[in-house]
């Protein structure tokens, strides 16, 4: 059950962020096998933190692993990462447990980073690799506010 929410949470999540996450070039009128192809993948992306300090490590995680797919030109496979990152995005915000401003600060650190990692999904996906190289320094650049928001 606890699963479902969260999937249907991310689902929630990306919807809202369609024009960040929206993918060029691709046609957006999917059939049935397509969405359900789609929200099959999007179960296997979920994250399995159960508190934030897990949640934080699966983002950092990702983050690596990214890099080390464009250094090896691997661009192809950051959307199923980056999409893992994202459900720990979600994971963090919801587990954190900062209060007050601290908490103000790790949302929007948050919202910003989540912002920026769907324009490095979007990138990637269009197999751009000089704007997925510079997408990813600024998602970097996200991911440090995320961790100094929580010190």
């Amino acid at each position: 059950m606890k699963k479902l929410l969260l999937t249907t949470a991310v689902a929630v999540t990306f919807a809202a962020a369609q024009p960040a996450l929206s993918h060029e070039g691709e046609e957006h009128t999917q059939g049935k096998e397509m969405q359900m192809e789609h929200t099959a993948h999007a179960d296997e992306a979920v994250s399995k933190a159960t508190n934030s300090d897990q949640a934080l490590s699966e983002i950092q995680g990702a983050i690596k692993e990214i890099g080390g797919m464009i250094k090896e030109g691997r661009i192809d496979e950051i959307h199923e990462v980056s999409e893992r990152a994202a459900t720990a995005i979600e994971t963090l915000k919801e587990k954190s447990a900062l209060e007050g401003d601290k908490k103000n600060r790790l949302d929007a650190s948050l919202k910003q980073f989540s912002t920026q990692l769907g324009k490095l999904h979007t990138v990637s996906d269009a197999k751009d690799a000089e704007k997925t190289s510079a997408e990813f320094k600024k998602t970097e650049g996200a991911l440090k506010l995320v961790e100094s928001a929580l010190k």
